[in-house]
Order: C-alpha cells, then structure tokens, then sequence
C-alpha cells in the first residue's frame, strides 16, 4: 500500500467496489472475516463486529482510502468524517464531534474525544497532532463511550490501528512533490516527503518485524511581512521571510511473537519529531490586537501574513514511546493485558499580540498586553488495561475488564523575558520576565467496566454495560522558582451505563436505540492558583439505521444530548483560567452512504445536520471586546445562554465520486470530492472569531500498471483556495488565527512490494 503526504483532501474511493469496501481486514488477532464486499469489521465495542451490527454511529477510514485522501495527520481527519471539526491552540489539537470539545489546554486537560494508537490512550493534546505513516484503518465513534473506553469520551473515541508485522515479506514506499502555487495572499512553496514500510518474518510462524518511518518538509507558504525592517544580523539567524514551514519524521517498529496457537505478543515502539511555527505566528484578525493602539504598529491583514516583535514563533513536538500487547485465547474467550509508557515533550514560542510593535513591546510592564510566551510542556502517561472477550455464550456475549492510567505533566511558562534585549522588534527593551510559573499536574485514574450483549428473540438484542470511574489529581505551582507548592487535590467518580436494543431487519440491515452517558475528567487552573473545575457529564440518546446491501450502504442516526458542566476557557495572556459553564443542549441527524453507480463509477457521501447546539444557560460567560486600548482588548463577562456552541457547524458534509477505467495494460482512475462546512465559533461565543462557510474542493487521477507494485498519482487538493482557521485563540492580546493550507498540486510515487 502506498501512501501521499501533504495537506488534508477528500478523496475517499480508489476502486469500483463502494468507498467502505475497501477498509483493510481486522487485525491478526480477530478470526473474523468480511462475509462480503460491503461488510467491514470494526472494533467500536472492543470487539471484532461487522459494522452495520454495532449500534453506533462509525465512521471508518483504511490505509487506502486516508493515501487517496492525503490524510497524513490526524488533524486532516476532519475532511473526510462529516460532523468532526478539527481545531488547535498552537500545538494544543482540540477536535470537536457533534459539538462537544474542549476550549481547556495544559496538563490533566484532556480532549473529550478520546483517541487510542493500537489501543494505547494518548492522553496529551499535544500528543494528538500524529502523522500517519503505517495506519490499516482508522474508526471514529460518534457519542459518549462511557462505558467501554472510560473517561474523557464524552463526545467520543477515535481509534487508529496501525500495520502489524506480517509473517509473509511486504512492504511499501512513496515519494511525494508538493506545490503550492501561492494563491491569494499565500506565496509558493515546495512540500517533499517520503513514507515507507517493510514487514518479513524473523523466525517462520513464530516471530515477525515491521518498521515505518514518514519524513516531510514543507518550505513555508506564509511570510513574515516585517522581515525586510529587520537588522542583517537578525535576518540572517532568521535565513528567510518564510513561515508556516514544517519539518517532521515518524518511526515506529513492531515485534510479533506467536509462541502457540493461542498466544500472541506484540511489543512496539515509536518516535516523533515534529518542529514548525504554524500555529505559534498568528494573524489578528479584523486587526484586533494591543499593537493597533500604537502608532509603530505592524500587523497582518491578509491571511498567510504575520508580524511580530518578539519572540521567534515556534512549535515543537517530541513523542515516544512502547506498548506490549498480550493475546491469550482460552477458548472461551481471549484474555487482552496491555501495558504501555509514552513520553511527550513539547515547547512553543508565542507572540501573544501577533504584532510588530516596539512601543507596545516596551509598555508590557505596565500593560500586559504586547507579551510573548513561551513554554515547556513535559508529559508522561503509563497506562494498564486488562480486557477479557468472551466467544458467543448460548444468547450472550460480553466484554468486562479493568484500567489504570497515570499521567504527570507539566507547563513552564515564561512571560517576556527580555533581559537580554527584545530582539528582533526592539532590541532596546530590557527587562526581567514579567511572570515565571510552572503547573504539576498529577493524575490517577482507575476503572472497571462490563457490558453484555443478550440476544433476546433471533432479531431483538439487548445491549447493557455500566463502567465505574475514579479519578484523583494533585495540583503543584511554582512562581519564579520557587518550590512547587501543593495547591489541589481533587478526586471525583462516575457510573456511565449504556442501554441498547438492536432489531435485525434482515442479515444485511438494522435499526437500533441506545441510551448512554459519558464523563470528562475535573481540571485545574493552569499557571496560577485557583478551584478545580468539575467534571463534564454528557447524557445521550440516539436512534439509526444500517444496512449494507450489495450494491449501496446506507446509515441513518438522529442523536440528541444533555450536556451538563461544561468545560470553558478564558487566557489572560498570561494564565488559563476554566470555568464551568451551566448546561447545554444539542441535537441533530446524520447520514452516510456509498452507491455502486453502475460498471466504473462509484460515490460516496455524508452529512451532519445540527439544527440546534445551544448554551441552554451561561450567565457568566468571561469574554473580550473588540475594542483597542493601551492595554489590549477589555474583558467582559455576559449572559450568553442561547448562543451557538463553539465548533459545532450546523451542516458539515463530505461527498466524493470515483470513475475507474482501463487505459493500456492498467487501471486509471479519477476521484473529485469536497468537504463543506457551514459557518461556526472557532473559540468562544462573543463573535469575535467567525469561521465562514466554505468548500474544499480536492482530486487525484492515479494509474497503476498490471501485474506490478507501481502507483503514479497526480493530485490537488484545496482547489478552491478557501481560507478556514486550523488554530485560534483569544486573550488580551489579540483575536489571533492561523489558516490552513492553500491550494497545492502534487504529484505521489509509489510502490508495493
């Protein structure tokens, strides 16, 4: 299998069976087949089941389909599953699913849409932006996973399952050429990358490897528009007037041992390193920042250009780590113990105001408001899940088992620390950091969890789990050095149950209800002192339909939650202060489907339709607005209860059509797809930041030869040069945004044998 890189497109169909078809088998471990061509087995209820049986609404992507779709990273997910929205603050990645995310950044703050590599918790923000070198699939759970994956899944799970080692020698390699033709206020730019895998046994049946590794390098489509005002001295340290550059590189390796028949042990590893400035520059947007105030002021008007004064905006990702997986068949079921231990280390340079302004820079000590930030951010997580799966027991099935997770991270900020000089804006302001703090934050989390499946006549099933939560977190503060000082510990429990019945139509098509509850973790106030915010609580009820016929699929769901607590952010600038807010209500409808149109042509398409997403009460909601001052906008708190959640577009939907045909001794084939979103809040509910609808129009043509491992694809993807936010964030300093990436043509090379 060969795979692209580069940014995100919808491209989801390579071949005349429909999209779906197309996902890879299930892992080694399930016996499990597809009984036909649009049958897919996931593992939504940690179980091998054929997708249209689980009673939730799945979305499914294969290796296959993520390459045509030049999906390289997580966080180009949300091109190619209606209803996922995929934001960040700097290197902090926050997708939102059906409404539900998190606005709350730093140690112990969690996403609610939970995300597991090979069954591995990620439990860092930082740690979810992932290249995607190797993946076999990717499935996204829609709705609270309260009982089966636990804690901060209130919105959801999204599950990647990379390639495991093969006993038969394979292996794949792809070279990609990028062009961003500088569109608009973007500039041109070259994106180059490489992505390889090989996999072989070690010992024949019974010990097998596999290695990936993906490397890219992204020249920089943006410019720093006061790089020409600068000294020769700063210039050259800087090397160029380039911006939204990249340079990444992922390793992961995998050892299999099958001592016996029953037995199985998988041991991986995995490095990356991830360094860019996208997301630290940003663009105030409608010229909303502290430096508009002074007269020297510089600033960007235009996407794709960014000023600043001090400091040079970077982001850097440093993940590894190792799990070892232990499959044990007892014949009435399979025993699952996996253990694993990653370490994240992360660090960004900000320039708060997102301005050139030496006069601002030079007032900081008075204002606060024309500040740079920079921080550290080391987290490590160990985790321990024990599962047992149980085989078809006359009309029961079930799933029971046990976790524990521990996590200690940190943030060390650094609030201007000019005592050497603020270059490069004003090299003449001199002073001592204004703030030195670092946040401890300790977490322990324990779970236990069963959930059944009773087959109550030949076509009615009942579905009935309960998982108890326990969560207990310490919080530490150090200012300037000092000794961390305890300031919290906080502990909180929940039951989340979930209650199902499924109706079997036929042997290809279901109708389901289910009733279920999800629980985000309390948090802690982060670089100063304050109470532990509650715990979210989501409580959901949806109804759907499935099937999958030999020429079509087609799911139905219609969802509706209560959403209680919410978890919202207000940053100063200088601290992240969270609140609860009261409630909220949201409910919608959602449809997907492929068709077989006939001998070459196939399609696919899905739609999120949330008619409402509401603060049902927010009296207190803490804000900025969009007034200049010498210090920065002025904060505000107002009642915003029956104002749109952030993230949640009322209509977000993904449409794509193959056409494949013989050309010569090969197959051709052509794929056009877009991705559309309605307009929505991209941080809070002020209006300050509104992301516009748009439309990403994307396509590749691809030829592959007969009888050979040889793939050629010519692709471009943001056709229409549409300019959506993929980072933003609010604080005194400015309303800041950073945008995806502008239109780029391609050309991918690769090979499998």
């Amino acid at each position: 299998m060969t795979f692209k890189l580069g940014s995100v497109a919808l491209a989801l169909l390579s071949s005349t069976a429909p999209a779906w078809a197309q996902v890879a088998e299930p892992p080694a471990e399930t016996a499990e087949t597809v009984r036909d061509s649009n049958e897919i087995i996931v593992l939504a209820q940690r179980r091998a089941e054929r997708l249209q049986d689980v009673p939730i609404s799945v979305t499914v992507q294969s290796g296959e389909q993520l390459e045509t779709a030049g999906v390289d990273n997580l966080r180009d997910l949300g091109a190619v599953t209606p209803g996922l929205t995929f934001q960040a603050q700097g290197n902090f990645v926050q997708p939102a699913l059906r409404g539900i995310t998190t606005l709350v950044t730093g140690p112990g703050s969690d996403n609610p849409i939970a995300l597991y590599i090979d069954g591995v918790y990620e439990g860092t923000q930082a740690g979810a932006s992932i290249d995607l070198p190797d993946v076999e699939r990717i499935e996204v759970s829609k709705g609270p996973q309260g009982t089966l994956f636990g804690r901060n899944s209130t919105g959801g799970a999204i599950q990647i399952f990379t390639k495991a080692p093969s006993f038969t020698p394979t292996g794949s390699i792809s070279a990609t050429a990028g062009l961003y033709d500088g569109a608009g206020p973007s500039r041109s730019s070259y994106d180059l990358g490489v992505k390889g895998y090989v996999s072989g046994p070690i010992i024949a049946d019974k010990l097998a490897a596999s290695l990936s590794f993906a490397y890219r390098n992204v020249d920089g489509y943006s410019t720093n528009i006061v790089y020409d005002r600068l000294p020769a001295a700063i210039q050259e340290a800087y090397g160029s007037d380039r911006m939204d550059w990249l340079k990444s590189v992922t390793l992961r390796g995998k050892l299999l041992f099958t001592p016996s028949e029953n037995v199985s042990i998988l041991l991986s590893g995995y490095y990356m390193h991830r360094k860019s400035d996208h997301g630290s520059a940003g663009l105030p947007v409608n010229g909303l920042t502290a430096g508009a105030f002074y007269p020297d002021a510089v600033f960007g008007t235009r996407p794709y250009q960014y000023a600043y004064d001090a400091p040079d905006p970077l982001t850097e990702i440093k993940n590894y780590g190792g799990a070892l997986k232990i499959d044990i068949d007892t014949g009435a079921g399979t025993i699952t113990s996996t253990t694993s231990y990653t370490l994240s280390r992360h660090r960004e340079q900000v320039d708060v105001d997102a301005s050139y302004s030496p006069q601002c820079l030079a007032a900081a000590p008075m204002t606060f408001a024309c500040i740079a930030f920079a921080d550290t951010q080391p987290n490590d997580n160990f985790l321990q899940d024990v599962l047992f799966t149980s085989e078809q027991m006359g009309r029961v099935k079930f799933v029971v088992g046990a976790n524990f997770f521990s996590s200690n991270g940190d943030l060390s900020g650094v609030i201007s620390d000019f005592s050497g000089g603020a270059e490069p804006g004003a090299p003449d302001v001199v002073y001592n950091p204004l703030l030195i703090a670092t946040t401890r934050v300790k977490t322990r989390a324990f779970g236990i969890f069963a959930q059944a499946d009773i087959d109550l006549t030949e076509q009615l099933t009942l579905t009935a789990g309960l998982r108890y939560s326990y969560e207990k977190k310490k919080g530490y503060i150090s200012f300037f050095g000092s000794p961390l000082d305890n300031f919290a510990n906080p502990s909180w429990d929940s039951f989340t149950p979930r209650v199902g019945l499924r109706y079997a139509l036929d042997g290809r098509s279901n109708i389901y209800a289910t009733f279920s509850k999800g629980f985000k973790s309390g948090i802690l106030p982060i670089l100063t002192v304050g109470d532990p915010v509650n715990p979210e609580k989501v409580t959901a009820y949806e109804v759907g339909y499935k099937t999958a016929q030999p020429g079509y699929t087609l799911n139905l769901a219609a969802f509706f939650y209560d959403y209680k607590d919410l978890q919202i952010q207000s940053f100063t600038g200088t601290t992240i202060i969270p609140t609860n807010a009261a409630s909220a209500r949201i409910f919608g409808f959602e449809f997907d489907g492929t068709a077989d149109l006939g001998s070459s042509l196939t399609a696919r398409a899905g739609v999120s339709w949330m008619p409402k997403a509401d603060f049902r009460s927010f009296p207190n909601a803490a804000g900025y607005q969009p007034i200049i001052t010498a210090g920065g906008l002025p904060s505000v708190v107002a009642d915003v209860s029956g104002q749109r959640l952030v993230r949640a577009p009322k209509v977000s939907a993904v449409a794509s059509v193959t056409y494949t045909g013989r050309v010569g001794n090969g197959d051709l084939t052509i794929t056009p797809s877009v991705h559309y979103s309605s307009k929505y809040l991209p941080y809070d509910a002020f209006d300050l930041l509104v992301q516009g609808a748009y439309a990403r129009v994307a396509g590749e043509i691809a030829y592959k030869p007969d009888d050979s491992g040889l793939r050629i694809a010519l692709w471009v993807r943001n056709l229409t040069n549409a300019q959506s936010f993929s980072s933003t964030t609010i604080s005194a300093g400015a309303a800041r945004a950073t945008y995806e990436e502008p239109r780029e043509f391609g050309i991918t090379v690769g090979y499998d044998f």
